[in-house]
């Protein structure tokens, strides 16, 4: 693959439970690549989402939303300096 058909980002989105972190591994794996899975656990919300979906919809997605713009600014910054000049 030349320098301008580089991949960025690949992104999986699916159900709960569909296979997207597998899939995402095998193609990690294949292509020699940084996996990127959203953390879910650390959710303050979902737990309340799940018994009261309506009420804390904006909430849970509010914060997947911030802490998937944290990913990639840490992405950002692992690039921020090369060796490369």
């Amino acid at each position: 693959m030349d320098e301008n058909s580089k991949i960025s980002y690949i992104a999986i989105e699916g159900v709960i439970g569909a296979g997207k972190t597998s899939l995402a591994r095998k193609i990690k794996d294949k292509l020699n690549a940084q996996l990127i899975v959203e953390q879910f656990e650390v959710n303050p919300f979902l737990e309340n989402f799940y018994l009261d979906r309506k009420r804390y919809a904006f909430q849970t997605q509010m914060f997947f939303l911030v802490n998937r713009f944290k990913q990639q600014q840490e992405l950002n910054q692992e690039n921020l300096f090369t060796e490369h000049l």
